[in-house]
């Protein structure tokens, strides 16, 4: 059977077997999730980068972390009672749907709710770092009632997200009339003749290299998705639903020197990060890993009482921290190196005892670098 008509029969199944009256579908909302573009098509973005830690270049395509983001989206909200309808779940040609089919999908599925995962690009210098949404219709004046809602919901999550690092003082959420001069009423594709309340969420610049850097891993991945998540229970007042919380963080040196596209911080690779009890036993314990972003997640914790540990070139740090069900909570570790100790120039301009000049005309200790 042809991939698509299979697809459309079993959206029609779904539909039959699923609907539900307007008070069921507040006691278990219907989600509708689509990790945007799919695979490594034209319509994919292709963006390598160097990663130091792993010594090597990484591919990075926006498909890949839009379907991690998305699945964990939808583990999520599967974990906290909803339903979901995901329109990918691999990542090849054939899930690489064509718009119009997106939007019948989601009109036949009986969703109360569209959701679109993406991730943003300049198209130009790589200085941007913020969340946007976009929903259809004009900014503060939706096509479909409840989008904006959804939006402002959404973006205050992604945007209290303390492991990233934004340069704007607040998202961006916008109608997609509003934000793009395409004409009057152009907007998104995978909006226009959407009927479901919705958005599309840019959760953050991937061309903004440490950003690209956190979307290569999957616990960051899946930590917008649980953020997202929480911004969907509020849209459905289903906050008290989930009796589990999230501690999340990044370890990183202090860099007031490096920008350039990335952060005045340089992450730690390798980082044990604990974590214990209020009785100081221990609960579980990870590692960064090699790719340059410092990022940490302890998912699915128990609310209460923790100390969150770890060490930074022989520096031990720690922070008591307190997990909420259903919320996120960020512990961040950095260390600031101490100043070098200032050399002292003799009257004829050569350095003190125990310094030379190296062959960048530096002065470095004796004996070399």
């Amino acid at each position: 059977m042809n991939y698509r008509i299979a697809l459309y029969s079993i959206v029609a199944a779904m539909t039959l077997s699923l609907a539900t009256t307007v008070a069921e579908a507040q006691d278990r909302p219907r989600v509708f999730v689509n990790p945007g573009h799919g695979g490594h098509d034209k319509d994919d973005r292709y963006e390598p980068i160097y990663v130091k830690g792993e010594g090597r270049r990484l591919d990075y395509y926006e498909s890949e972390s839009n379907l991690s983001t998305g699945l964990a989206l939808a583990e999520c909200l599967k974990a906290k009672g909803y339903d979901v309808i995901l329109t990918r779940k691999d990542n090849h040609t054939a899930d690489d749907l064509d718009l119009y089919e997106i939007v019948a999908m989601a009109n036949a599925s009986g969703a109360d709710l569209f959701f679109a995962v993406h991730s943003n690009d300049t198209g130009s210098k790589p200085s941007q770092n913020w969340p946007l949404a976009l929903y259809r219709g004009f900014t503060r004046d939706p096509a479909v009632d409840g989008s904006d809602e959804i939006a402002e919901h959404v973006m205050r999550h992604l945007y209290a997200n303390k492991v990233s690092w934004w340069n704007r003082e607040s998202p961006k959420i916008a109608g997609d009339w509003s934000f793009y001069n395409w004409g009057y009423k152009v907007g998104l594709g995978v909006l226009t003749f959407n009927k479901l309340p919705g958005m599309l969420s840019e959760g953050a610049f991937h061309d903004f290299k440490t950003e690209r850097l956190r979307y290569l891993n999957a616990d960051y991945c899946w930590l917008e998705g649980w953020n997202q998540s929480l911004g969907i229970d509020d849209y459905f007042k289903r906050s008290s639903h989930y009796n589990r919380g999230t501690l999340a963080g990044i370890v990183y040196v202090d860099a007031p020197d490096l920008y350039d596209g990335y952060e005045r911080r340089r992450p730690v690779n390798g980082a044990n990060v604990v974590l214990a009890d209020a009785q100081g036993r221990h609960v579980a314990s990870l590692y960064t890993d090699r790719r340059d972003n410092g990022v940490y997640v302890f998912k699915n914790l128990k609310p209460g009482r923790y100390r969150v540990s770890t060490n930074i070139e022989g520096n031990p740090l720690s922070q008591d921290i307190t997990v909420k069900a259903n919320a996120t909570v960020y512990a961040n570790f950095h260390w600031t190196p101490p100043a070098p100790e200032p050399i002292v120039i003799d009257a004829g301009g050569q350095p003190a005892d125990g310094y030379q000049i190296d062959d960048d005309l530096d002065f470095v200790p004796a004996g070399g670098k």
